[in-house]
């Protein structure tokens, strides 16, 4: 279906916002107060970055993840940025994986994609191993993690279509690779799951309007199904709309670090780093749960599965997506895992809650294969 007149044209608007130009509040400014606001802002950042390593180190040490390392590791070029670069996918093949069988006209494996969280400028495609190596263990599905750019050195749009230029590489390379791209399932964390979907809607808009050559229509392939953790669908809305949207988040005595203003307004401000103050956030490959129904009935695959945190801010409008995805006719489970804040499965610190995130990460495993099962029935 070709509707150019009902949705803006998502190629021309990420094309136009390229270079950055600079944003209305640093019109007014010295250089020498930019400068400083620029090396405040970049200082705050790799701390968090490194807090983040250490987090992430931390937790593999509380609870070890049994010796899952890349099967292998590929760095492939970006091919829809304006902002040229390579960025690397991370290979996870499962316990008796055999390309060659795949060679011989045995049937290859499904592809599950996975896009980590953190805000869109810190994280690393290898803090989802715990759940890919769920998936992987299982034999039954090849994981790609997508290792995409960072803000604010890579603002919007770069990390959402690095992610789109994996997909796209993958389902070129399939036979390669011995998956089966037309059994694509994507997962992503936070804001991985916010490009899950936008990913979804940026290449439908692109297909509808013929405007990007390096999109080969003919190997294409076909997304069975997205599980989203927890993912930002609604960046119309302040922070302070957000957490009031959720009475268990307001009566939490002691709020999660995640959740500070320190660390929103670094989030806040490195996706859109040097864009212009006034740029629309309600656009869909922005705000994903505010896309018409329209496009989500033509973008997203029949099967979605929403894995939502009891005391999240975000919980209110990954809940009012999941309702708008089920209007536009498609079958969506909606789970909310009580009494957890955002991102807590990369946080896990006690007992009940490493047993409670391999509960949630089996169940979504069982998930993928339930879809899988009814694409082999078809």
């Amino acid at each position: 279906m070709d509707d150019k007149s009902s949705h803006p044209n998502l190629i021309q608007t990420f094309y136009s916002i390229a270079p950055h130009p600079q944003s209305q509040k640093t019109k007014n400014k010295t250089p020498t107060a930019m400068a400083f606001e620029s090396l405040a802002f970049h200082t705050k950042l790799r701390i968090l970055r490194w807090l983040t390593r250490l987090l992430a180190w931390l937790d593999r040490k509380r609870h070890p993840v049994s010796t899952i390392t890349p099967t292998s590791q590929i760095s492939i070029p970006s091919t829809l940025s304006a902002f040229p670069g390579n960025f690397d996918l991370h290979i996870y093949h499962p316990p008796g994986y055999n390309q060659s069988s795949t060679e011989k006209g045995e049937a290859p494996y499904p592809v599950v994609i996975v896009l980590h969280g953190g805000g869109w400028c810190v994280g690393h495609a290898r803090h989802d191993e715990r759940f890919i190596e769920t998936v992987t263990q299982r034999g039954r599905a090849v994981v790609v993690a997508v290792n995409y750019r960072l803000a604010p050195e890579h603002a919007y749009p770069v990390p959402l279509l690095d992610c789109v230029d994996a997909m796209l590489y993958i389902w070129k390379n399939a036979t390669a690779m011995g998956v089966d791209k037309h059994r694509t399932f994507i997962t992503g964390f936070s804001v991985g799951g916010q490009m899950a979907f936008a990913s979804q809607y940026w290449l439908a808009q692109a297909i509808a309007q013929h405007e990007h050559p390096q999109i080969d229509r003919a190997s294409l392939g076909t997304v069975k199904a997205i599980t989203a953790f927890y993912p930002p669908m609604d960046l119309t809305k302040t922070r302070a709309q957000r957490a009031a949207s959720n009475p268990a988040f307001m009566a939490l005595k002691k709020k999660p670090a995640s959740s500070s203003k320190l660390i929103g307004d670094i989030f806040d401000r490195a996706y859109f780093w040097n864009l212009p103050d006034t740029i629309d956030k309600s656009q869909i490959c922005i705000s994903p749960g505010l896309a018409p129904l329209e496009m989500m009935s033509r973008a997203l695959p029949n099967h979605i599965y929403v894995k939502l945190a009891g005391l999240d801010p975000l919980l209110a409008e990954g809940k009012a997506a999941a309702a708008q995805f089920e209007a536009a006719g498609k079958h969506v489970e909606c789970e909310v895992v009580e009494n957890v804040p955002h991102y807590w499965d990369h946080l896990g610190k006690t007992e009940h809650e490493k047993t409670l995130r391999s509960r949630v990460y089996e169940k979504a495993a069982d998930e993928m294969e339930e879809v899988l099962r009814n694409v082999n029935k078809l």
